[in-house]
């Protein structure tokens, strides 16, 4: 008799693991962010999708390594946004921690589902995932010279 392998189902939209992170986000809003050290820089940017409504805000605290290059501290996100784009943006938080901006810039779509337990998304929802990259990269570029 053989043996059936397990198969991995992607993650949907619609799956308790999105709704869960998007409803817990640890790393929404900007309490802690506030204000910065005066060896850190505070590096934001807003995001929309006009298709749906969706606004996202990014703000990240970065200072420099010993090599000069500009490390994420901390990083947050707030806005008005659907559960699967609020799910994303909090991934994408908490993996850009860490991470220099040059790490953090080359982040990609397919990243960022990984980071969702394998999210499996159509094109009509691509950019709910996409809105939080997209803010994330223009605070990168707007601050990181």
């Amino acid at each position: 008799m053989r043996e059936e392998e397990d198969v991995l189902m992607p993650t949907t939209i619609d799956s308790a693991i999105i709704e869960e992170r998007s409803r817990s986000a640890a790393h929404r809003g900007f309490d802690d962010i506030a204000f910065a050290r005066e060896d850190e820089r505070i590096l934001s940017a807003r995001g929309e999708n006009p298709f749906c409504g969706d606004e996202i805000e990014v703000r990240l605290v970065c200072s420099a390594d010993v090599a000069g290059e500009q490390v994420v501290e901390r990083a947050r996100f707030d806005g008005y946004a659907c559960t699967l784009c609020l799910a994303a943006a909090d991934a994408l938080m908490e993996q850009v921690e860490g991470m220099t901006a040059s790490q953090a810039a080359s982040i990609t779509f397919d990243d960022l589902c990984r980071w969702l337990d394998g999210l499996s998304v159509g094109r009509t929802r691509k950019g709910c995932v996409e809105l939080p990259l997209r803010a994330l990269a223009r605070a990168l570029a707007d601050g990181v010279h």
